[in-house]
């Protein structure tokens, strides 16, 4: 008995870990790969307290970055990454006064506790751009 309570505690183990793995691959590399946005280098800010989209308008004014009045959002909720819940969310913004941009796109990696829904902590922070000249679709080189 106690071998067979052995058995399904590792069997259950490695299903619990292959569907966290297998949830995480249904997300595009677009989402999950930091690397294929420009890096952008930011302050370790304290907890902000909200919904995703509220904490990633908070955190890009406090790094000077204006996204107007009604940025688009989307929210993907990665779940657990290492140690941490991860929530990626995309905020795109169109800039009325640029000859240059068409939009920015920014990623912002926002961890947060297991019990502490609403609270989230930047802990990566990305950028693309959309050119009015030059190839179409986002890209890492700004616009020139």
């Amino acid at each position: 008995m106690r071998k067979i309570t052995i058995v399904a505690s590792f069997v259950i183990a490695i299903i619990l870990f292959s569907a966290d793995v297998h949830s995480q691959q249904k997300f595009s590399k677009v989402v999950t790969d930091a690397d294929r946005w420009t890096t952008m280098e930011f302050n370790a800010s304290a907890d902000c307290t909200g919904t995703a989209e509220e904490c990633a308008v908070k955190i890009l004014t406090d790094h000077n970055i204006s996204v107007g009045n009604e940025p688009d959002f989307s929210v993907y909720q990665l779940g657990a990454v290492g140690e941490k819940n991860v929530t990626v969310v995309f905020v795109s913004h169109l800039p009325e006064d640029d000859e240059v941009v068409l939009g920015n796109l920014y990623r912002l990696e926002l961890n947060h506790s297991a019990g502490e829904e609403g609270k989230f902590q930047l802990a990566g922070l990305g950028r693309l751009f959309q050119c009015l000249e030059g190839p179409a679709g986002w890209q890492k080189i700004p616009c020139q």
